[in-house]
């Protein structure tokens, strides 16, 4: 892990520090101090799913995306490692009890996936966290991922799974496609009263939808997968997306979510190293990192 952080090295002086420079391991982690990266190294979901597999590298790319970035005043960075277990139910136990305890350090956790069965895994760790809050997730994605998990989750069956575990939770999906969904698939979404946001609508409508439904709950989930971008900037992802939500647009999108401070942890999910070109898509995903990090300084 930490032959991953080395990066550029100008000096030693605050003013040149980068991130290599300063994350240190989840064992030295202060109270109310700043950010941990918990990684979720595996794609036994995707494959479950009968996707193209490769996230399992997603978390390590992230982080090599991430090491030479400069440092944000008043944010500690520290780094939680992968996991021990790659089967997805263990993975995802394992994973929850690490994000609840960053969260009961007073800290944010940012997951690093990984299939998208990570999103489960974070709200399981924050309902371990937080037994009694009301939990909204929003997801950035083309898929709604709720689908049936009868025969075992898969990275396409987080959402179904909370909202038939929890029925005070809320979802809403942002980047939404219909060529991506079955009418299955959009039935139990009206079902189970999904806020789908699609991409070609305009962002004062967006901002609106997610001013109310952050009033609606107490904490806030908020999950990436990197699919939901188009494949000229997310091309190694496990399901590539045509004509797919623009970088920029996100990112506004996320700083109003950020707006509202009931963000309690972010992930990232299908970062597939093996398919990306120039390492776009962990770029990507780094940029989206370092606006959460940069959102914890004031």
């Amino acid at each position: 892990m930490v032959e991953i952080w080395k990066g550029r090295l100008d000096s030693f002086q605050r003013e040149d520090l980068r991130f290599w420079q300063i994350i240190t391991t989840a064992l030295e982690m202060e109270e109310n101090s700043g950010v941990c990266f918990v990684g979720y190294n595996t794609d036994d979901g995707v494959n479950r799913n009968q996707g193209r597999v490769g996230a399992e590298g997603g978390s390590d790319a992230i982080r090599t995306a991430m090491k030479s970035y400069p440092i944000v005043e008043n944010v500690k960075l520290y780094d939680f490692g992968n996991l021990e277990n790659k089967k997805l139910e263990e993975a995802q136990e394992e994973y929850s009890d690490k994000v609840k305890m960053v969260l009961e350090k007073k800290n944010f956790p940012i997951g690093l996936g990984g299939g998208h069965d990570i999103a489960y895994a974070s709200y399981l760790g924050l309902r371990k966290a937080y037994p009694d809050k009301k939990i909204g997730i929003i997801n950035f994605d083309t898929h709604l991922d709720m689908r049936d998990y009868s025969e075992g989750g898969t990275s396409g069956t987080s959402f179904k799974q909370i909202l038939d575990s929890d029925k005070e939770a809320k979802y809403m999906i942002i980047g939404y496609k219909d060529i991506g969904n079955t009418e299955r698939l959009r039935e139990e979404a009206r079902k189970n009263n999904v806020v789908i946001i699609k991409e070609e609508y305009s962002d004062e409508y967006i901002y609106e939808e997610i001013r109310k439904f952050s009033k609606e709950v107490d904490i806030i989930q908020v999950t990436f997968c990197m699919d939901v971008f188009d494949a000229s900037i997310a091309p190694g992802v496990s399901a590539p997306t045509i004509l797919g939500l623009e970088g920029k647009r996100a990112i506004k999108m996320l700083k109003k979510i950020l707006e509202t401070k009931k963000v309690a942890i972010t992930d990232i999910a299908e970062v597939n190293p093996q398919y990306d070109i120039d390492n776009r898509t962990a770029k990507l995903a780094g940029n989206i990192i370092y606006e959460i990090v940069q959102s914890k300084s004031s």
